[in-house]
């Protein structure tokens, strides 16, 4: 397999622009690993790359489900791999741009996710007990049967916590279970400006959005789909558009916690890159020539 440039960080640290400088330079083309830009119309709210940016540079994996329906990192292990599988066939070098670090890690290490069963009942009953107990105890429970599991996931990221239960109960520990594929040989970088520009560039994009029509987009997604499914709800920002659309939170109150949401979320991308070894940090958003420079001259992580 192709070895991968593999560009991480929080949102809003410039991961995309890096990529967008490198690729033509590389030959290379975009895989994007976020959770959110997977949906169709969800343009404005999830920051998603514009049509010019597109064109100039190719980019995989955009686009791909209609805001009603659930994807999740099963179903992007599969499609990333199709994807990539193209690439290296065209000679391609892929740029794996990334906030979602479980998705990173699918396409890096490989996760067996998209072959595990599945019982509805069992997760409907995991998601109510998270409901009235709090999600920290299913991941203490997750932590009593596979250590390794726990470690991987934040203790407040219920919808995983409870796949990862489900997972548990049915088959026994999951990590003994990851994809038999081998990972994948990456030069990891890493982008982490200081908090307090972080946080002033999120706050800057959330009033941007909302210039740039968030809410009218949302209200066109409503009027097209009714609701949006539980995994599009996870976007920052919309579960509070839609808010103020019916008419139970000022423009100013959604904004605000929008920004509060995304800071936070900022905060715990930062948490689980922080954790993986292989990464090589810029601690401000670096010249195209300087990571260049510093992929030439790093070791690539195989396998």
């Amino acid at each position: 397999m192709s070895e991968l440039l593999v560009i991480v960080g929080p949102t809003a640290s410039g991961k995309s622009a890096l990529a967008g400088e490198l690729a033509p330079e590389l030959v290379a083309e975009i895989v994007t690993a976020d959770s959110r830009q997977v949906y169709r119309g969800m343009d404005v709210g999830t920051a998603k790359p514009s049509h010019a940016d597109r064109e100039r540079v190719p980019q995989h994996l955009l686009d791909l489900v209609e805001p009603n329906e659930v994807y999740d990192v099963s179903r992007y292990q599969r499609d990333a791999d199709a994807v990539l599988s193209v690439l290296e066939r065209r000679e391609r070098v892929a740029i794996v741009v990334g906030g979602t670090g479980l998705y990173v890690r699918a396409v890096v290490d490989g996760l067996a996710l998209a072959d595990l069963p599945h019982d509805a009942a069992l997760r409907g009953a995991l998601e109510e007990e998270a409901r009235r107990s709090g999600p920290e105890r299913l991941h203490a429970r997750l932590a009593e049967r596979d250590p390794e599991a726990a470690r991987r996931v934040h203790p407040r990221n219920v919808r995983r916590v409870v796949r990862y239960l489900e997972v548990t109960e049915l088959v026994g520990p999951i990590t003994a279970r990851w994809s038999k594929r081998p990972a994948r040989a990456a030069r990891m970088v890493g982008l982490r400006p200081p908090l307090d520009e972080l946080d002033r560039r999120i706050d800057t994009r959330v009033r941007e959005m909302v210039e740039r029509g968030v809410i009218e987009e949302t209200r066109g997604l409503l009027a097209r789909y009714g609701s949006l499914s539980r995994t599009a709800m996870t976007a920052h920002g919309y579960p509070h558009w839609i808010a103020h659309l019916e008419g139970t939170l000022s423009l100013d109150e959604a904004i605000r916690r929008t920004q509060r949401d995304t800071r936070a979320y900022s905060r715990r991308q930062l948490t689980w890159f922080r954790r993986d070894a292989r990464v090589q940090w810029f601690d401000s958003t670096p010249r195209a020539d300087a990571v260049r420079d510093a992929i030439a001259t790093s070791r690539s992580i195989d396998p």
